[in-house]
């Protein structure tokens, strides 16, 4: 950040975005009831992202400093907390820092853009970054359907973004990056509806795939270690659990994410829905 700039500081949270938002939000909007629904499910979501599955990952970690770099509605920095870390929270949302009101730790939240971290080098042990990066060099338009415009910059703007992102992580710290997989032919994250499934081409070149990320971090530094996890744990399947295919298909991908555990090489490939990647940065020579 600009030395001498002052920023804006509402509710204790800071505002880093200079105006630039990826949403229009005021106080006085009107959320649809399906953006009502869907805010709803965040809540149990985030609570399954962090608890049931980042915290048993993260345990080894000392407790030091953590930052979810799109962290959403925010409740995943209170649950940090509460575990005994020092957990900060960015999203570039005018709705996030409405939803940021009842957060017990809003004063280490701030909207920020995520290519341009309010945070010194090395300042944290562990980055979690979840459902940000496909965002990240694409436009995305929602009329009669869903559908993705991929711009010409993709790659160098989703490089800047891990580029920042492992800037601010420790020399031997961890950056877990997870997404919807791109070589997985049906996406349950990104439609009209919450959950509703999304036939897409593994050549859509929106959804990240393992070797797009590995290839991406390997650009930046050829040392930094990259590792698919599996994603078992990871997801509840609420959203997609409303409609009757997902219903159907629940206990197959959980099974599927079972085997995940015991076969990685599963893991980033074709047949996972749901990629979750790991980056730890090198130690410094």
């Amino acid at each position: 950040m600009n030395c001498g700039t002052t920023y804006p500081v509402g509710n204790q949270i800071a505002d880093f975005a200079g105006g630039a938002y990826y949403d229009n939000f005021t106080d006085a909007s009107e959320l649809a009831p399906e953006h009502i629904r869907g805010l709803e499910l965040e809540k149990d979501g985030a609570t399954t992202r962090i608890a049931a599955y980042y915290l048993p990952r993260i345990a080894s970690s000392s407790r030091g400093r953590v930052l979810d770099a799109g962290c959403g509605n925010g409740i995943s920095v209170d649950l940090l907390q509460s575990a005994g870390y020092e957990a900060w929270g960015v999203d570039l949302s005018l709705l996030r820092r409405w939803q940021w009101r009842e957060r017990a730790h809003r004063d280490h939240l701030a909207v920020a853009n995520g290519t341009r971290l309010p945070f010194a080098d090395a300042f944290f042990e562990v980055v979690l970054s979840s459902g940000v990066i496909e965002h990240i060099g694409v436009q995305e338009h929602v009329f009669d359907k869903y559908t993705v415009t991929v711009l010409p910059d993709r790659d160098a703007q989703r490089r800047a973004f891990l580029i920042e992102l492992l800037r601010v992580l420790a020399p031997g710290g961890a950056l877990y990056v997870d997404a919807p997989n791109g070589a997985f032919p049906i996406d349950f994250w990104h439609n009209k509806k919450a959950g509703q499934a999304r036939l897409h081409s593994t050549r859509e070149g929106f959804l990240p795939t393992f070797s797009e990320i590995r290839s991406l971090a390997r650009a930046i530094d050829p040392r930094i270690s990259v590792q698919a996890m599996s994603p078992n744990g990871r997801l509840a399947f609420r959203q997609a659990g409303q409609h009757w295919y997902g219903r159907v298909l629940t206990p197959a991908m959980r099974l599927l994410f079972r085997m995940m555990d015991f076969v990685p090489v599963l893991s980033r490939s074709f047949v996972n829905p749901f990629l979750v990647v790991r980056l730890t940065k090198p130690p410094q020579a």
